[in-house]
């Protein structure tokens, strides 16, 4: 009996190793902060500090961009974006492709434009990580972090 409890100690204590740092954060666990918004065809941007036309608040790396807050709310398939600087409001919607243990995949539309997004975790030189979500949509890529996230790498 002694030994049966042994390997039931056992399994559970590798069940509980194998799954810490295994959480997978999803597009509806934050309310996400647009951080960046960036043109994908670099052939069309003249000038280097015109790829990223839009900030979510001001950044000396990019003097030229314009600072917009935007603010993006996910809930059972459908998003809210909202431009908080120019009291507008864009419906979505979004559906996971593909989930691994450190990320997930969604196709999505706003406004009527689809694309793609993943929500994932980006480990920053000082050593902090932080979930991210990047989303491809046409022309642009709009990049998120978590709303209540302090970090300014």
């Amino acid at each position: 009996m002694k030994r049966f409890l042994y390997v039931i100690a056992v399994l559970v204590v590798t069940l509980l190793f194998s799954s810490c740092g295994t959480e997978t954060v999803s597009i509806e666990d934050c309310e996400w902060k647009m951080r960046t918004v960036m043109r994908n065809n670099i052939d069309a941007v003249q000038n280097e500090n015109d790829f990223v036309i839009v900030v979510g608040e001001a950044d000396e790396v990019y003097p030229n961009a314009k600072i917009v807050e935007l603010t993006l709310t996910a809930k059972e398939g459908k998003l809210i974006v909202t431009d908080v600087t120019n009291g507008k409001k864009y419906d979505g919607t979004y559906e996971v492709m593909k989930q691994t243990p450190n990320s997930i995949d969604y196709e999505v539309s706003i406004h009527g434009t689809k694309g793609y997004a993943t929500v994932a975790p980006t480990e920053y030189y000082d050593g902090t990580e932080i979930p991210t979500l990047p989303i491809n949509l046409g022309e642009y890529s709009l990049y998120f972090i978590p709303k209540e996230s302090s970090n300014s790498n």
